[in-house]
């Protein structure tokens, strides 16, 4: 067996890794459970609103704030204001668990919801990372000569299908490698004979302490964050015809639906086989590669320079400076604040590739010509891309059967409603 094929790396990437005087306030029982009602809509974003769901804040609970404010006006227990105070802070405090009924009514199972919940976290703790918002550019320029491209970035976005998109100017970025499994990347593997086995995670070997090390970096960065609109991406699915149209109004109707048919995304090596998370996931992959190689050509920056971060289960993505070091170069910024129309209006200026048609019929609609970067750039190693997300399905060839392929049917071809399609 090939000395490469034997030993896969189990690395993580963490996003704002939490420092040791707040990570306590963020690993609590329920934090993955409230991480997925913070994309709910149930809790505030950002680090913040899982600390208030794990009753604790900033600043501490309400009824520890409610304390500190009578003592500062003076006021003791037994008092009518005080008594008052007191029983509106309780009630808050009290009221606060009500997200966890959002996410009971899902009907998933609870390492489902933990799965779920991971990707989640991880973008409640990208939100922190001093974002910048199209509406601070615009408060901050009104009047200026910048104030009408500002305002023509909302246009595009709802033309591009994105809800938002956030400059994050300081993003703390761990890259931590835990250890290694053989033979096969996931812990459960299937052999030839169709029996399972199991995959021992191996950690690396243990020090005189009886610790077992890991490897990582810490660096600071700065990334955009794309938050694909959800409506949209039901619609799309509902026009490709891969599900029947569940009548969602708002963006947490959406998501709420996303979350109850999919499956978490857990295996960087493997296509999912949920045919629902593989069209998101396939649809988001390729909205960064593109996305990718757009700013490329305007941050300063090489497309091998950039890296992504996915989350499918919530239809976002990040592209970020892939340094190792702790300098920023600003090239992202300044495409966030003066090229990113045009940067935009580059993801559909071309559709097609230099090997079509059959780049885009028969060999998945990627190769190394069209969506695929180099695998130091892309989480996924290249897989699960497919440029028919984008623009649509080809037609059937001329001398293809009537209502068929010119190839035997098979179960992965679809006629997809591009997303970019007009």
């Amino acid at each position: 067996m090939p000395q490469t094929m034997a030993y896969y790396p189990q690395q993580i990437t963490v996003i704002n890794p939490p420092t040791r005087g707040n990570y306590g306030v963020l690993a609590y029982k329920g934090v993955y459970a409230a991480a997925v009602a913070q994309s709910l809509g149930a809790l505030p974003r950002g680090a913040e609103g899982l600390r208030r769901a794990g009753g604790a804040s900033e600043a501490g609970g309400a009824v520890a704030q409610a304390k500190e404010t009578a003592e500062t006006l003076g006021l003791e227990p037994g008092d009518e204001l005080y008594d008052q105070l007191i029983a509106k802070a309780m009630k808050q405090e009290g009221d606060a668990p009500a997200w966890g009924a959002q996410v009971d009514a899902l009907g998933r199972d609870p390492e489902t919801i933990e799965a779920f919940g991971e990707e989640c976290r991880q973008l409640a703790l990208a939100w922190d990372a001093e974002p910048l918002t199209l509406q601070h550019l615009v408060d901050g320029h009104v009047g200026t000569a910048l104030e009408p491209a500002y305002r023509r970035y909302q246009e595009l976005f709802a033309y591009y299908g994105f809800n938002d998109v956030t400059l994050l100017r300081e993003l703390p970025i761990a890259y931590i490698v835990a250890g290694y499994t053989r033979i096969n990347s996931k812990a459960v593997a299937t052999t030839r004979r169709g029996t399972q086995t199991t995959q021992q995670f191996r950690f690396f070997p243990a020090g005189r302490d009886s610790k077992f090390p890991m490897y990582g970096v810490r660096t600071e960065t700065e990334g955009i964050l794309f938050e694909v609109d959800k409506l949209m991406v039901v619609r799309w699915l509902v026009e490709s015809g891969l599900v029947a149209d569940p009548d969602v109004k708002t963006q947490e109707d959406a998501q709420r639906w996303i979350l109850s048919v999919s499956d978490p995304v857990t295996d960087a090596f493997n296509s999912p086989e949920n045919p629902i998370t593989k069209a998101i996931l396939g649809l988001v992959h390729s909205m960064a590669h593109r996305t990718m190689k757009a700013l490329a050509t305007r941050c300063g920056l090489n497309v091998d320079s950039l890296a992504e971060y996915l989350f499918p289960s919530n239809c976002a993505y990040l592209v970020y400076a892939n340094t190792r070091s702790e300098f920023t170069l600003g090239g992202l910024e300044h495409v966030y604040r003066f090229d990113l129309e045009d940067a935009l209006r580059e993801l559909d200026a071309e559709t097609r590739c230099v090997f079509d048609p059959p780049c885009r019929r028969d060999f998945g609609g990627a190769c190394a010509a069209c969506l695929h970067i180099s695998e130091v750039a892309c989480t996924r190693f290249n897989t699960v891309l497919d440029r028919n997300l984008l623009f649509g399905s080809l037609p059937p060839l001329a001398t293809a059967p009537v209502g068929g392929f010119n190839h035997p049917k098979r179960k992965e071809d679809r006629q997809w409603r591009g997303y970019w399609s007009r």
